[in-house]
């Protein structure tokens, strides 16, 4: 039916030029290309795998019922009666031929060759089978899975029924399809309309105290020379490019001028990555050997050479231990460092111990993670709108007479909009503005590319395992960082404590509605944990009393409605009890601007 399409152009997709195109015929479909793919779109999700499906007739009804349900404005696709009329994500094409190759490999493995031959008592066999997790060794059933995650794979078997007409490889038999009419909720017994339940608790003081402390010690104190240090290192290895390198020096004289060198200026010796040295002693170096640690090929640098020639060294090793034995060895970055003042005392101590190229490497990386973590906190965008954070995202406006001036981030809200999302505006704090500026610092990217790029949370190997590493370490303990709690710290919940912190204040939930992009105030309400059931007003008689009750005269009782109201009661705690006070919170000020009819903030 659609051999040789093109899949780009049949889904009307926006292709990038110069990226491969897939055809229809390909076991392997590469997204790769579409312009309008969202940065937390994993690359895994962008090739939808055919080849897995064991059957090769049934990949072809595979690829059929996945460009049925992306290019849905095609006459082929608009002639059914019971094809779905909104195209599907390309994410949801993914994971629904995910889902379809384990039922058609299923049937393979019974040796059911043609789908003419499926019944019901397969599909509910095969559901039965599919809807448990066992134990990947034993095989024991653990537990039974939701009945909504089982939606997707039952909606897939259903439309090969659906999309019979369009299937040209194989079908199923006239008149039989999955289940009947059930739907796929009642099938899996999901609820029609579940209720939306927000599962994600506020972070509390005891961990979000010493993590935003953390970020902005990071950020506001060691940021600038974390900049300093990256630039040194990105010209060191810029300069190690254009050497051209020999492999071993044999001149005793010109060794010698380097060692004395050392000696006059009191320079210690380069020293090696620790995991060279573990290296060395695999090779027979003795423990106790004064040049163990000594990183000869940084010492010849200037000579050309890579390692010093054998009968050289032992000629030379008198020479060399008397050198470590008066001036030592040490790493090369951040001998000399600046001063810079604790986080608790404020005491002034040397901002770093000298730091090898892994640690110091290491360092730029966690002062990154502490942008992304800090950014997530300080203005709750989603993970999705993250990622679409861009160089150059920062939008100041001028400073009026009232001294006060708004800054905006631009980026990309992805959820419940368009394909490749819809550029929109979030107006933030001045801490955010240093930290994004901090970011654009520590990123080779160029104006236009991501700023933090995908990631998959913030634990697991994440921005937060590096922080919580970072501050237990000796660097983190002697800037007097407190330690960050061993809690789950993700994007949802940084974003649930700020949207119940805005809500507290008065105007807070408009305010968060509008900050947060919600599309209806309740859901604003859920967030903060205000929602409360509603009366539904479904006959003519709820309705006149609900008019009778609008107009009656407690509406006009000052008291009354203050008890009522939740937007009247006071915030529990500061959120930024060290960084902000109350009289200068964020959000508040941004609101009272925002809406206004002066369009002046004032204190509160």
């Amino acid at each position: 039916m659609f051999a040789g399409a093109d899949i780009a152009a049949t889904a009307r997709l926006n292709w990038l030029g110069g990226c491969p195109r897939p055809r229809f015929e390909d076991d392997v479909w590469s997204f790769v290309g579409w312009a309008d793919a969202p940065v937390q779109m994993k690359v895994t999700e962008k090739n939808v795998l055919f080849d897995r499906i064991t059957h090769r007739p049934w990949r072809v009804v595979a690829k059929e019922l996945a460009l049925a349900w992306i290019a849905t404005q095609d006459e082929r696709v608009l002639a059914l009666p019971r094809a779905r009329r909104l195209p599907r994500h390309p994410r949801t094409i993914y994971a629904r031929v995910y889902h379809l190759t384990f039922w058609l490999n299923w049937l393979h493995e019974r040796r059911i060759t043609t789908l003419a031959a499926v019944t019901q008592d397969h599909c509910e066999a095969f559901l039965r089978e599919y809807g448990v997790v066992r134990d990947k060794e034993t095989g024991t059933v653990l537990r039974n899975k939701a009945g909504g995650s089982l939606r997707t794979v039952v909606s897939a078997m259903q439309d090969i029924t659906d999309y019979g007409e369009l299937l040209s490889a194989d079908r199923h038999r006239p008149g039989f399809r999955p289940w009947g009419a059930r739907s796929p909720r009642v099938v899996t017994g999901a609820p029609s309309r579940p209720q939306v339940v927000i599962k994600t608790e506020p972070l509390g003081d005891e961990v979000l105290r010493p993590l935003l402390t953390t970020c902005l010690h990071l950020v506001d104190v060691l940021g600038p020379r974390i900049v300093d240090l990256r630039t040194q290192l990105q010209t060191e290895r810029e300069s190690w490019r254009n050497v051209e390198w020999s492999r071993n020096l044999r001149d005793g004289d010109r060794l010698a001028a380097l060692v004395e060198e050392h000696l006059r200026t009191r320079q210690p010796l380069p020293r090696i990555e620790d995991f060279q040295v573990t290296k060395r002693l695999r090779l027979g170096w003795d423990p106790k050997d004064p040049l163990l640690t000594a990183n000869f090929q940084r010492l010849l640098r200037p000579t050309g050479h890579r390692d010093i020639h054998k009968a050289l060294f032992a000629q030379a090793r008198p020479l060399l231990e008397e050198a470590v034995a008066e001036v030592g060895t040490e790493y090369l970055w951040c001998r000399d460092p600046a001063d810079a003042p604790r986080a608790d005392t404020g005491e002034l101590i040397p901002w770093s111990l000298p730091l090898s190229n892994r640690a110091a490497d290491a360092l730029i990386r966690i002062a990154s993670h502490a942008c992304t973590v800090a950014t997530s906190a300080l203005t709750g965008m989603r993970s999705s709108e993250l990622m679409e954070l861009t160089v150059g995202c920062r939008r100041t406006d001028d400073a009026d007479d009232t001294g006060l001036a708004r800054h905006r981030l631009v980026s990309k809200v992805v959820k419940g909009r368009l394909w490749g999302g819809e550029v929109d505006e979030w107006v933030v704090i001045e801490e955010v503005v240093r930290v994004i500026a901090l970011a654009e610092q520590l990123t080779d990217a160029g104006p236009g590319q991501p700023l933090f790029g995908p990631f998959n949370g913030f634990n697991s190997n994440g921005a937060m395992t590096w922080l919580r590493q970072w501050v237990a370490s000796p660097a983190g303990r002697r800037m007097g960082l407190e330690p960050i709690p061993d809690e789950p710290v993700h994007p949802r919940r940084l974003r649930r404590t700020l949207s119940v912190e805005m809500a507290a204040r008065p105007g807070g939930l408009l305010a968060t509605k509008v900050h947060f992009k919600h599309l209806q105030v309740a859901t604003s309400e859920g967030y903060a944990g205000r929602a409360a059931p509603r009366p539904s007003f479904t006959t003519s008689g709820g309705r006149r009393r609900r008019r009778r009750s609008s107009s009656g005269p407690s509406r006009h009782t000052g008291s009354s409605n203050r008890a009522r109201c939740p937007l009247a009661r006071e915030p529990t705690r500061c959120w930024l009890p060290f960084a902000l006070s109350r009289r200068n919170w964020p959000t508040t000020s941004w609101a009272r601007r925002r809406w206004s009819p002066t369009g002046r903030s004032s204190c509160c």
